[in-house]
């Protein structure tokens, strides 16, 4: 069975917005538990300390979304690529 590359690459990138979306607007809502979230996953007593104080802006949410979606795009591409050409007979 084939993938369509395009498709699977643009479902990755289309999911991978929406994720990066839901999750400023979590920041936004609640920067504290997201803080504290952060420094559990990155094993840290306290991310403020390590990271300092962070605000969302405009800048900095297009400056994060624009290049994740892109290299969603390309490695959900590359994957689909590789597997079709792992699967030719």
């Amino acid at each position: 069975m084939q993938l369509n590359a395009i498709k699977l690459a643009n479902a990755v990138a289309i999911t991978t917005a929406i994720l990066y979306i839901v999750c400023t607007l979590f920041v936004v809502v609640a920067p504290e538990l997201s803080m504290t979230i952060l420094a559990g996953g990155m094993h840290l007593p306290d991310a403020t300390t390590a990271l300092g104080e962070s605000s969302v802006t405009l800048g900095g949410f297009l400056l994060g979304l624009v290049p994740l979606v892109i290299y969603a795009y390309v490695g959900a591409y590359l994957a689909a690529a590789l597997y079709n050409r792992s699967v030719k007979s």
